[in-house]
């Protein structure tokens, strides 16, 4: 059976180059962006999304991914409340660059001969949401949601196409996880951590061998292991953003980092910690929604919203000074 899933990350943009991530722009208020003979003034970030979508009907052909990419004209649908707004869409994308035969699995006969110039184009549904602002707040995060069909997904192609048009609008797009404390807390309360791995450098205790540049990489893994509650609140109190360091010093042991794996959908992922920060959540569509190929698309774009919705009761939308 096909399962389908939704990616969730979190994302920003502040002005290109900057190294400071809180000198994120407020998302709703207006921008201007320096072009390289002008400058142009928009009412907020939706502007700039709009025109990053116009610009995207046609197949784009993304040579370094080999991958082709465009956003579905007649997908594009905006959702507006009081709480927030949202954009869905179509994102088609698809491979080229291998040969492979087209075989019908019943009668076993060749169909196509697909060449290396022949992309094998899929299509996913995504959605962008953004929090209104209220009262003193000025949103600076929105939401990014991306389906996920089997082990396909848009989700690098489409940020990496984003980043390259705000980088032309003087911007940086970033990317981040959204309420991984929450998440892993879940993980963990259902029994579906599998792995935790130690990493350190191996430093020989003979000093001789310390002349070498390199001594090794050094793994200590613990297999479906039962955490003490202690640790894993310290666990969560550092994905939440206290960066605690004293959580890599396990038994008197200083580790360099900490990887968790879990099972999720049938697949196993991991993470380190000190990147979980850019790790994208992942949430299973129902079956009612996506069933083996079938898709109930408004029931699809609800399910989107709706997991945006309960992400952005948990999330900060500022970033942190």
């Amino acid at each position: 059976m096909v399962h389908s899933g939704l990616l969730v990350c979190s994302f920003f943009v502040k002005k290109r180059y900057g190294r400071d991530d809180t000198k994120a722009i407020e998302l709703n208020r207006p921008i201007d962006v320096e072009f390289v003979d002008h400058t142009e003034s928009f009412s907020s970030i939706w502007e700039l999304f709009t025109r990053f979508i116009s610009a995207n009907t046609t197949p784009k052909d993304d040579e370094n991914s080999m991958k082709l990419f465009s956003i579905n004209q007649d997908s594009i649908k905006e959702h507006d409340t009081q709480q927030y707004h949202a954009l869905s869409f179509i994102v088609s994308s698809g491979s080229y660059g291998i040969e492979s035969k087209i075989t019908n699995r019943t009668t076993k006969v060749v169909n196509y001969l697909r060449t290396r110039d022949d992309a094998d184009i899929k299509q996913f549904y995504g959605l962008i949401f953004i929090p209104k602002d209220v009262d003193e707040i000025n949103v600076q995060k929105g939401i990014f949601l991306f389906q996920t069909i089997g082990t396909y997904g848009v989700k690098t192609i489409t940020t990496k196409q984003m980043k390259e048009f705000f980088a032309g609008c003087d911007l940086t797009l970033e990317t981040r996880s959204v309420s991984i404390g929450i998440f892993l807390r879940k993980i963990l309360e259902e029994g579906k951590l599998s792995k935790v791995t130690l990493l350190r450098n191996n430093i020989s205790p003979d000093p001789t061998d310390n002349m070498l540049i390199s001594t090794g990489r050094e793994e200590k893994v613990f297999i479906r292991p039962r955490l003490k509650e202690s640790w894993v609140q310290k666990l969560l109190d550092y994905v939440d953003g206290n960066k605690d360091e004293s959580i890599f010093e396990v038994n008197d042991n200083i580790y360099e980092d900490i990887c968790i794996s879990f099972n999720l959908a049938g697949r196993t992922k991991s993470a380190k910690l000190k990147d979980i920060d850019r790790f994208s959540l992942s949430e299973d569509i129902p079956d009612t929604i996506y069933n083996n190929g079938n898709i109930n698309v408004e029931g699809l774009i609800k399910h989107m919203i709706e997991t945006a919705e309960t992400y952005k009761e948990k999330m900060v939308f500022r970033i942190k000074e």
